[in-house]
């Protein structure tokens, strides 16, 4: 159905997929939280899979929180949204996910939100998680990413992108990484993919 996703992650549940391509028809989520109730967190594992034609790849709800994303050796495909984790608004210092991890990994032709992890507010208490994403490449994204961001991790506090493949995505930003934080890139190759930027802080929201 659409809108429906394909394994539904619940509190404390633990999902590791392994070997499996899941085909969608464009208008399901291959992962989602619960809309609500989302009482405890959630751990999601993807390792030597294939996603494809699926309207979301991860869709996080509001007030869901996973302790582990990791999508290791994973071929990503013609997916409208990718991993998509920005419910948290309020800018409260909440976010939906604590460690995000993408290795040897491609995403080919996802539209939007390839990865949208966001944590907004001035809240320093929390950790405010983290990103690694290494020796993947990233192609034919973004042709819809809102301000033509690639991957978007305003507010996240440790980005670490290294030895990746940016190729051949039009967009105008590969990212933009928060400098006074533990945000860095190494080793990147970005090619026909805008540039990617450090800025050391980050554009504030206008608050009334």
């Amino acid at each position: 159905a659409s809108k429906s996703p394909a394994f539904e992650m619940h509190p404390k549940g633990e999902l590791m997929l392994r070997n499996v391509h899941l085909n969608g028809q464009k208008e399901q989520y291959a992962f989602a939280s619960l809309k609500e109730s989302m009482s405890s967190l959630y751990n999601l594992t993807v390792e030597n899979c294939i996603i494809s034609d699926f309207d979301y790849v991860l869709k996080a709800y509001k007030y869901s929180f996973s302790e582990h994303i990791t999508f290791e050796s994973t071929l990503v495909l013609n997916c409208s949204n990718g991993l998509e984790l920005s419910e948290e608004t309020e800018d409260k210092g909440e976010y939906n996910a604590e460690n995000i991890t993408i290795n040897n990994s491609t995403f080919d032709g996802v539209t939007s939100n390839v990865i949208d992890y966001y944590r907004g507010g001035y809240d320093e208490s929390t950790v405010g998680g983290n990103l690694i994403i290494t020796n993947s490449t990233f192609t034919h994204c973004g042709s819809k990413a809102e301000e033509g961001l690639l991957l978007n991790t305003y507010g996240i506090i440790n980005v670490h992108l290294k030895n990746n493949e940016f190729i051949d995505n039009p967009v105008k930003l590969v990212a933009r990484l928060w400098g006074a934080k533990n945000n860095n890139a190494s080793g990147n190759e970005i090619k026909n993919s805008g540039e990617l930027v450090v800025q050391e802080n980050l554009p504030l929201k206008l608050m009334y």
